[in-house]
């Protein structure tokens, strides 16, 4: 204890606290340190592969083909290598606890690594297959990186608190913060780029991205207390192995039916702001003052939609069950879905439903009925916002399940699934935007803007020579090119909604009433494992010669028996 008090004294760390109260230092900058960390991913996850496919840094004609395909197999790669990447680490951070902290020094770490590895991606610019291989190289880097910073932040969220009211109000602001930071992202790239800046304008949102995320995380190490441990559940992280990733998989069924759903949700969500850039720009035009300017309408109101739905979601779990939220969400998300193809597909015309002028080349967003596509986006965004969180509350309760039913709690084995989750997703929706541009017929667009950005590189074009090619390019798209891809986006967005629900609803059976119990019973359980350790602390003291007795908890005296 001496030697804890004197490390706080030097300002290492803010050391830990107890009880399911989180201090409320700690839970404000834990949470809002996510703007800076989902910003900075999604500049990396959504913009990155735009970047490559649009600066000017690739070939023409056959040679570009090839290398989007080689890059498209190299991210796909790499994501693969993520699968094993995102469980090795998570079994790393479970087995060594350094002295400033179980969780912090990983997220300390792994955002020196990231902030390093997003300035070279973007600030680095060979040209042709040399940036075919340094896009290879840096996007391996920087996702070994961030998944150090991943699983040390998110396997903190479930050790912070076992009190259902704490932890939905925890995971809230967790999840507004994440909200926040992504969509201003979003929106700052579809305001700043377009034909004519390309090719650097990504360097500019980067360098201050990296910077901010950086001091997010270390004042996330050096400000955040975590929770102290139960001495029991320290003794048995120490021998955690590779397999009890697949085990606490196979045997917990709440946690499998959880990270099934999740795997399908961010699925959805890569596919929402994977292609929806494009449906802005082949409705409107490329460029911030056109497509550009739709998306910010549409960010706008998606982030303030899900903000405001997730800062309810505290109150609305007041009054509602889980499952009931699920269902609600589910349903009202699938009917804005199809709102949002019947109003912003041009299947009644050259136009869609929901369109507005172009006059002068700038959008005039209000002048016709494009905010008509605002309403669906406004309610799908709120009930995938509630749907979301709901998911992640009730894997938070899968871990304490898994400490009551197997005596074992290991939150970052469990919450390894999460980032791999994302990864695994982020490699199919990949796979899914090519084939959807394909499929289409609009891949032939971006051939056109890389070869435009090419010619302004080497001086053969001016810059707005480049914007009419590009929006020549953009009026050449068929209307049945358009109809085509917007199905594509709205089909699987329906489709992987329906999984995340259907999987809820038919495997999940962990309620809250049954966590509630769970909660009561690990309480005790804690309780009499600290009170052992220090029983045992004390004879040793009275006698160095006699070795410390081990001690164990009643793990297999449970009094209640949840549903399988």
């Amino acid at each position: 204890m001496a030697e804890k008090a004197k490390k706080e004294r030097r300002g290492l760390t803010a050391g830990t606290y107890s009880g399911d109260k989180v201090p409320k230092k700690t839970s404000w900058i834990y949470s809002m340190s996510g703007i800076f960390r989902d910003a900075c991913y999604a500049l990396v996850s959504a913009d990155f592969l735009v970047y490559a496919q649009s600066a000017g840094l690739l070939g023409t004609g056959d040679t570009y083909t090839a290398q989007m395909t080689a890059i498209t197999v190299i991210l796909v790669l790499c994501l693969i290598w993520d699968g094993l990447n995102d469980p090795i680490m998570g079994i790393i951070v479970e087995k060594c606890h350094f002295k400033s902290g179980k969780f912090r020094p990983w997220i300390l770490i792994g955002g020196l690594g990231n902030c390093l590895m997003v300035l070279l991606m973007f600030l680095v610019k060979p040209s042709g297959w040399g940036f075919v291989a340094c896009f290879g190289i840096f996007y391996f880097l920087w996702d070994f990186a961030f998944t150090m910073n991943d699983l040390g932040y998110w396997s903190m969220l479930p050790s912070l608190t076992n009190d259902e009211k704490e932890r939905n109000k925890i995971t809230t602001m967790v999840t507004v913060a994440t909200t926040i930071g992504s969509a201003c992202m979003y929106a700052l790239v579809a305001l700043m780029v377009n034909a004519s800046n390309v090719s650097y304008i990504y360097g500019y949102i980067a360098i201050p991205t990296a910077i901010l995320f950086l001091l997010s995380q270390a004042a996330v190490f050096f400000l955040c207390k975590e929770h102290t441990r139960d001495p029991k559940q320290d003794e048995i992280s120490s021998h955690t192995k590779f397999k009890d990733l697949f085990v606490m998989f196979g045997k917990n069924k709440p946690l499998r039916m959880t990270v099934i759903a999740i795997f399908a949700y961010y699925v959805l969500g890569a596919v929402l702001t994977g292609f929806g850039y494009n449906y802005f720009y082949f409705i409107y035009g490329y460029g911030g003052s056109l497509g550009g300017t739709a998306a910010i309408f549409f960010l706008g109101v998606y982030i303030l939609s899900a903000v405001i739905s997730q800062a309810l979601y505290p109150l609305i779990a007041k009054h509602m069950k889980q499952m009931t939220i699920l269902t609600t969400t589910f349903i009202i998300a699938i009917a804005c879905f199809v709102l949002f193809f019947l109003l912003g597909a041009p299947i009644f015309g050259d136009t869609p439903l929901a369109y507005s002028k172009v006059t002068d080349g700038k959008l005039n967003f209000f002048d016709g009925t494009g905010w008509l596509i605002l309403i669906p986006v406004f309610f799908f965004s709120a009930a995938m916002g509630v749907f979301y969180l709901a998911l992640l509350v009730m894997m938070q309760n899968s871990i304490d399940y898994n400490e009551w039913k197997f005596g074992e709690r290991k939150e970052s084995v469990a919450f390894a699934w999460r980032p791999l989750d994302a990864k695994i997703s982020s490699a199919l929706e990949k796979g899914l935007y090519l084939i959807a541009l394909i499929a289409s017929g609009t891949f032939a667009f971006y051939n056109t803007l890389n070869d435009a950005s090419s010619k302004v590189n080497a001086g053969t074009i001016t810059s707005a020579d480049e914007e009419t090619i590009v929006q020549n390019a953009i009026n050449s798209i068929s209307r049945g090119s358009k109809i085509g891809y917007t199905a594509w986006l709205v089909g699987l967005l329906i489709i992987f909604m329906a999984v995340a629900y259907l999987v809820m609803k038919l495997g999940y059976h962990l309620n809250e009433d049954e966590h509630e119990k769970i909660k009561v019973e690990l309480a005790q359980r804690h309780a009499f494992d600290e009170a052992e350790k220090n029983k045992t602390l004390a004879m040793a003291s009275a006698n160095a010669n006699v070795a410390p007795a081990p001690y164990a908890s009643p793990d297999n005296q449970n009094t209640y028996n949840p549903p399988k």
